[in-house]
């Protein structure tokens, strides 16, 4: 573009220069001034397109919204802090490996003391089992169980009791043989944490941001597109590559619902490519499989932390701290704990997850979690724990249920958590070309489709090839083509951030009309249990919406999807046949606040709402205490009739 236009201007210039060889100087200068400043303004315009075209090729079709981190109205819908306090007096024991040490500060502190204690075993995902007897124990008794409760006394009848977690090498793993040929050779380790977009971790998680970025040269992921409403639609995909719906039934309440243990799980693969695997949440209340689901049958990792959250659940309630140890920090110990109960050779893989500082608005505390993890992520890096191993950090999904999600601003940021990875040098050494393509990535459209097939290269990696449109999920590992759009990638318009949506006119017909679907659509799903459950009336629609596309997305003309039913094909310059709309609405009894996602067949004149594409905006609370337990994904639905009277 540049060569032609320095030809016009030449040949321009002769032009001018012959035309008016008689006309005065001034004039001619004029004309010629004239003529440079076209020139300069045409040179700007094609520095301007090439700069965006390039941005769009390098990036994606899909351009997500750009979100101001200080916008006003997000920081006034954030409450602040909430401060932990545990007890003053420090813990007096410490386990490590599964090796027992009394505390050199209590041991100073304390005359003469003397320990014994109770393992805790798992009984069921809801249960748990402790030994009858205590066993005594000193510094430096090696553990066969992974959880316990100590109790201990000194001479000067000083008393401590508290529950520990560490890791015990299990003989079992270790006779495990390695058998990953053909792999990349890494660790796999994630810290997650519930709750908090992108930009909520760049606001209230600074310091490990910071350090994740600067220090340990973590890439993180601009468009981490989240594809379901909750943890298990963003843990789902990631662990067993699929969707809720594509499983095994396992909802609690629901006919011929079973465990979740015939989940295609991916640690399984990397247990049998010899890996120590484990898994920690800190909140058993809200376990990920468990909360709706019915959970595991059998243990699923070598190490699974729910045993002990259950077992101090059962005997503290809701208390935020073991001892002087505030329950995240204890969490994060035990990541680090992996390290020192097996050696570097042994291959890892351990899932954890944070989410009780940060799930519930009301309680917020990412701020000091912010400490917590730099320190313990600095610590991992400094002891060189982190030398053989791809290190995960993320998030679920954005703030879904506070404030924030009242402004425009917070429903895209509910859409885009958190997610970033970071390699050790030698690996960024022998492969960097993969390297490259995640650098890449991290400016594409991703999902957490993508980090499962991710997960299958490190067992089996067969080399750089450009990542295809046609698959659901595209491995970080090979680069994503720029055109990727939410059809390609699987994600639904209601979960999909590289949209634009224009305002309908509230009493329009549409909006009339859609408003009822909706209504209708959520009696019809407590219709089963009216005995207890309230019949829900629109109390307001707060806003509507209908769905436009950024120039580069593709259009939707029919529905020809392979059966998925909630996606249209996609071409250019397409006439529309369906149509898209996001209605908020608020409801009564109760005041439930809602956002759903319907589709308007233009041609059928029929509209179809997706379960799918539903959220809840506001809690719930105890409203529907009558269907809480027995049909748990009734709950946002649900206003229980005895609360009436």
């Amino acid at each position: 573009m540049t060569n032609n236009l320095n030809k016009r201007f030449l040949m321009s210039l002769k032009y001018l220069l012959f035309k008016h060889r008689r006309h005065s100087i001034l004039a001619l200068t004029s004309r010629l001034l004239f003529l440079v400043s076209i020139f300069v303004l045409a040179m700007l315009v094609c520095v301007h397109n090439s700069y965006f075209q390039g941005r769009a090729t390098h990036h994606s079709f899909c351009r997500a919204p750009i979100l101001p981190e200080n916008n006003p109205d997000i920081l006034s819908a954030v409450p602040p802090d909430k401060v932990i306090k545990c007890s003053e007096e420090a813990n007096w024991v410490t386990i490590q490996g599964g090796v027992f040490y009394i505390t050199a500060s209590a041991a100073q502190k304390y005359p003469d003391i003397s320990c014994s204690l109770q393992s805790i075993q798992r009984n069921t995902d809801f249960g748990v089992l402790k030994s009858t007897s205590l066993i005594a124990v000193k510094n430096g008794t090696q553990l066969t169980e992974d959880f316990h409760k100590v109790k201990c006394k000194s001479s000067d009848h000083s008393t401590y009791i508290n529950f520990h977690a560490s890791i015990s090498p299990s003989p079992e793993v270790e006779a495990r043989p390695l058998t990953n040929a053909g792999g990349l050779d890494l660790d796999v380790i994630f810290i997650g944490v519930d709750s908090t977009s992108r930009m909520m971790w760049k606001r209230k998680l600074p310091k490990t941001r910071d350090y994740f970025l600067k220090t340990l040269k973590g890439i993180e992921f601009e468009t981490y597109n989240i594809v379901g409403d909750g943890t298990p639609p963003a843990l789902l995909p990631l662990l067993t590559g699929k969707r809720e719906e594509e499983l095994p039934e396992a909802r609690r309440g629901e006919p011929n619902a079973s465990f979740v243990d015939s989940f295609p799980w991916i640690w399984r693969r990397f247990a049998e490519a010899g890996y120590v695997t484990a898994w920690a949440e800190e909140e058993p209340q809200m376990g990920t499989f468990q909360n709706r689901l019915l959970g595991f049958k059998k243990q699923p990792v070598d190490h699974y932390y729910r045993t002990f959250t259950m077992a101090f659940l059962q005997e503290n309630n809701t208390k935020e701290c073991l001892g002087s140890t505030p329950k995240s920090t204890a969490l994060l110990e035990y990541v680090a704990d992996v390290f020192h109960a097996y050696p570097l050779s042994r291959r890892k893989w351990m899932l954890s997850f944070l989410s009780e500082l940060s799930h519930d608005a009301q309680h917020l505390a990412l701020s000091q979690l912010d400490a917590e993890m730099y320190r313990h992520i600095k610590k991992l890096h400094i002891e060189n724990y982190l030398d053989n191993a791809l290190f995960i950090m993320f998030a679920d999904h954005g703030a879904r249920f506070t404030r924030l999600r009242n402004v425009e601003q917070g429903k895209l940021e509910e859409r885009l958590p958190y997610f970033g990875m970071r390699f050790p040098k030698w690996f960024v050494k022998k492969y960097p070309e993969i390297l490259r393509n995640v650098q890449i990535n991290s400016k594409r459209l991703t999902t957490p489709f993508d980090v499962h097939e991710t997960l299958l290269d490190i067992l089996h990696w067969t080399g750089d090839q450009r990542g295809d449109l046609t698959k659901r999920g595209i491995s970080l590992f090979r680069e994503i083509p720029s055109g990727r759009t939410c059809h390609d990638a699987h994600i639904d318009p209601h979960w999909c951030v590289c949209l634009q949506w224009r305002p309908v006119t509230l009493n329009s017909s549409i909006v009339q009309k859609i408003k009822d679907e909706i209504i209708a659509t959520f009696n019809q799903f407590t219709e089963s249990k009216r005995h207890v459950c309230a019949v829900l009336q629109v109390r307001q629609v707060i806003s509507a919406f209908i769905m436009g596309v950024n120039d580069e997305v593709l259009r939707l003309i029919d529905t020809n999807d392979g059966g998925r039913g909630r996606f249209g094909l996609m071409v250019d310059k397409a006439t529309h046949t369906l149509a898209y709309y996001q209605v908020t609405l608020e409801t009564r009894p109760g005041g439930g606040r809602f956002e759903a996602t319907v589709t308007h067949d233009l041609v059928k004149n029929v509209i179809t709402l997706d379960k799918k594409d539903i959220s809840r905006t506001n809690r719930y609370g105890n409203d529907p205490h009558c269907v809480m337990d027995t049909n748990p994904f009734l709950r946002p639905f649900c206003y229980c009739k005895d609360l009436m009277t």
